[in-house]
């Protein structure tokens, strides 16, 4: 069970609803939702997290990802 709650599409304010919409077309991962607690910070994270993927070969992304992911235990 999450310790944090997470803000679904239809619970969030129109300013987390339009970047759900305009920046992660209406599809927001859990990490997303999380987030979406403090928008300022959503919208950092979102900043972060393209700049990183784009400097960045995709694989090169994808394995960093999974390694840390195996790291912390975590199997989602």
């Amino acid at each position: 069970m999450a310790r944090i709650s997470l803000i679904q599409p239809e619970q969030a304010s129109p300013e987390v609803k339009e970047i759900y919409d305009k920046q992660l077309r209406g599809k927001p991962g859990n990490v997303q939702k999380a987030l979406a607690h403090r928008p300022e910070a959503l919208k950092s994270f979102l900043a972060f997290y393209s700049s990183v993927g784009r400097s960045l070969e995709r694989k090169l992304y994808e394995l960093i990802y999974i390694r840390v992911s195996m790291i912390n235990n975590c199997h989602y």
